[in-house]
């Protein structure tokens, strides 16, 4: 079944499916369940302190209201990112909203540094609209009470997380923006990966110092609620540019990868033909075998699934009844370098090979884990 196929309320390996926009799933992480008891905890006190009139009702409903307006804000930068990615020929593969807000996967990488910043920036910008509509209804309408609360709760929330989100480092959108701005200028993505990375890292470091030594400079304790929260935060920021890092190196053992020289023996037919004919076909050898339909590759048969035919039925069994269909995702296009691994990367979620294709005649199968032993072999 594939992802956007998947029922709502499925479980996935990301969480659970809470509906579709444009046929992308939205995911809801078991982790935002946590972040949303947390911010009702701290909310719920605040809101009774400023609304001292307010029936215990009203008191629960804000705070309930607050925190689905986060949710509603984190939805709206992811949508953000991906709606823009696939104007620019990236299809988003899934929204997913976590504890630390959320992130959207695509299916292929963007094409280059100027797509890339722009689609980075789309989250922050989405959040920087929110909080401008909020502020124009606190304006306009003149709020009071409970309503008040939520206009200017939206107004600060989607200000600091589009504020916040933009400061230049990895995993940030910010750190996206100054990845495509080096990658831009010296032609190197791996060399914006790993100034944004390390970007991360300072900010980090800055984060933390104003949140915990500044206090202590002026006289005063830090707040232990932020205290905390910043220090948790710091360390999400710091496993992420980590990762980035592992995935410049892995992207620079990437760049000598040739996938036509790790491809099978390949036997390539139409999909009409009966298991005799392959079987014929093959005449002992070990090769894989593509089956195509009007030139395209749909499925892929093991030689090991043909013999297990029994030899009186295999002239008037169709070939398809022991292929494995392909993905589109298995058809992969990208022949040399990241963006070959990266297809391959991707191709196996849907299964264990994939066929290589010029966009006219099938090249050959290729097995993932013979990509993932150059690579092994590739590294320091």
């Amino acid at each position: 079944m594939s992802r956007s196929s998947t029922p709502v309320g499925t479980r996935t390996g990301s969480g659970w499916v809470i509906g579709r926009v444009g046929g992308i799933p939205v995911v809801l992480a078991p982790s935002w369940v946590l972040v949303a008891a947390v911010l009702v905890t701290l909310y719920f006190p605040v809101v009774r302190r400023l609304v001292p009139t307010a029936g215990m009702g009203t008191v629960v409903l804000t705070t309930l209201a607050f925190v689905v307006m986060l949710l509603v804000s984190v939805l709206v930068h992811e949508l953000a990112h991906g709606l823009t990615g696939q104007r620019l020929g990236a299809r988003p593969r899934e929204y997913v909203l976590t504890f630390w807000g959320g992130h959207t996967s695509f299916e292929t990488e963007l094409p280059g540094p100027g797509s890339s910043a722009v689609v980075s920036a789309a989250g922050p910008l989405a959040n920087a609209a929110l909080a401008l509509a909020a502020w124009g209804a606190v304006v306009s309408l003149d709020p009071t009470g409970p309503g008040l609360l939520i206009l200017w709760g939206a107004v600060l929330s989607n200000g600091l997380v589009a504020g916040f989100n933009l400061l230049p480092g990895l995993p940030l959108d910010g750190g996206q923006i100054l990845e495509a701005i080096v990658w831009a200028a010296t032609g190197d993505r791996n060399r914006g990966t790993v100034v944004a990375a390390w970007g991360g890292r300072v900010v980090v470091v800055a984060v933390l110092l104003w949140v915990l030594g500044r206090p202590l400079l002026e006289g005063r304790q830090p707040n232990l609620s932020s205290a905390i929260w910043m220090i948790l935060l710091g360390a999400f920021m710091w496993s992420g540019a980590g990762q980035a890092l592992r995935r410049a190196e892995a992207r620079r053992s990437a760049e000598g990868i040739d996938l036509r020289r790790l491809a099978l023996p390949t036997l390539v037919l139409d999909d009409a033909a009966t298991v005799s004919q392959v079987e014929n076909a093959l005449a002992g050898q070990g090769a894989a075998v593509v089956l195509v339909h009007a030139g395209r590759p749909v499925a892929v048969v093991e030689p090991s699934a043909v013999r297990d035919v029994p030899y009186e039925h295999r002239s008037v069994t169709p070939v398809t009844a022991v292929a494995r269909p392909l993905a589109p995702q298995q058809v992969v296009t990208a022949l040399t370098g990241p963006e070959a691994v990266t297809a391959v990367s991707v191709a196996q979620r849907h299964g264990p090979v994939v066929v290589l294709h010029d966009g006219v005649t099938v090249l050959g199968v290729v097995e993932v884990a013979a990509v993932a032993r150059a690579l092994q072999s590739r590294r320091p």
